[in-house]
């Protein structure tokens, strides 16, 4: 593992000195802080969270709604799923009469169903380790590309991982705010890159928050020494009330590179690859890998997009037994539209399922 650090060190700096293009850099700040900070103080009212006991009426009638996930309560079942045609164009107008929901194979009867367009609620969780360093325009211009494209009315936080994670902004409405933690991510301190670790305590974290939450999740995929294993990290996606969204850096980097690269590197790239996807698809979300800092606007609109306009379906399992396994969800939809005279071919985009509560 040193060779390889030693190795990526290099190429880094290769990188840097011959391979890279002039192109702007972020504002001088403050390096990235490892040591867990506490929260900072918001001059707006963040998401309300859950309280125990009988529900009441709370101040914060301005609380931000969440536009992805699942959640279930008792056996009732609610999840949010979005439509698209080939080309990834949003479906707007269906009725619930035009999907058809299945648990484990079995269909259920829809109870619930209404369209969300609203403001979106979002986290971003970015890598910033040593192993970023290769192609830290890359992730530059991910980070302020997509707060770009945020609305006055979404809510954002920001969360930086490398050995650990830390809040470096908590829920805002406040683009200054959100700018001055962005600026941050100026120079990586540790090699360590723990993945797992850093989606399972964001994940939590997100559980407490009223409504529905996205995870913007930035970073190489890698992870070098998480105490928690993939399968936990996993097993958590399975049960989170949160869409994971997720953009694999380095793709270009690793595309001039590649002969150079030890086989064992590239197979790591390779399985953290598997890992971004894997978190996304078990959550609802959508994985990406661009190349091109050109394809980054594209790839931010269709998220922005697919968060703002989805259908809210909810039912009452069949299934009544509390024996926490996880079941699978299946949606489909049955439309008269048409495409060049031919019925259109629709993509549903949806989590896979949940785990059923225990007795």
């Amino acid at each position: 593992m040193r060779f390889l650090r030693v190795f990526l060190v290099f190429l880094c700096a290769v990188s840097l000195l011959f391979g890279s293009r002039m192109r702007w850099s972020p504002p001088v700040a403050t390096a990235f802080a490892q040591q867990q900070s506490q929260k900072p103080p918001l001059p707006q009212k963040p998401p309300a969270k859950k309280r125990p006991g009988p529900p009441g009426k709370t101040d914060e009638e301005d609380r931000p709604q969440g536009q992805t996930g699942l959640s279930v309560a008792v056996n009732l079942v609610s999840m949010n799923v979005l439509v698209t045609d080939t080309k990834n164009n949003v479906i707007t107008g269906l009725q619930a009469e035009n999907f058809k929901v299945y648990e484990d194979n079995v269909e259920q009867e829809i109870t619930n169903f209404s369209t969300v367009e609203a403001n979106i609620t979002v986290v971003m969780l970015v890598e910033f380790s040593r192993w970023v360093t290769p192609f830290i325009y890359d992730l530059w211009d991910a980070i302020y590309g997509f707060a770009n494209t945020l609305r006055p009315g979404d809510w954002v936080a920001v969360i930086g991982y490398d050995i650990r994670p830390e809040i470096l902004c908590d829920f805002t409405q406040n683009r200054s705010e959100l700018m001055d933690a962005l600026r941050r991510f100026n120079t990586p301190a540790f090699s360590e890159s723990n993945l797992s670790d850093a989606l399972i305590d964001t994940l939590d974290r997100v559980e407490e928050t009223e409504g529905k939450v996205a995870v913007l999740l930035i970073g190489s995929g890698l992870d070098t020494f998480s105490r928690h294993t993939y399968d936990e990290a996993l097993n958590k996606c399975k049960s989170a009330n949160a869409s994971v969204y997720s953009l694999g850096l380095g793709q270009n980097f690793r595309l001039r590179y590649e002969q150079y690269l030890p086989t064992e590197l590239n197979m790591d790239y390779l399985m953290a690859d598997n890992r971004m996807k894997t978190f996304a698809e078990f959550t609802g979300g959508e994985s990406y890998f661009p190349r091109f800092v050109t394809e980054l606007p594209s790839i931010f609109n269709g998220i922005s997009a697919s968060l703002r306009n989805q259908y809210s379906i909810a039912y009452s399992s069949s299934n009544t037994k509390r024996d926490g396994k996880f079941r699978k969800i299946r949606v489909e939809v049955q439309t008269n539209l048409l495409e060049k005279g031919k019925p259109m071919k629709l993509k549903i985009q949806t989590r896979k399922g949940y785990l059923a509560k225990e007795s």
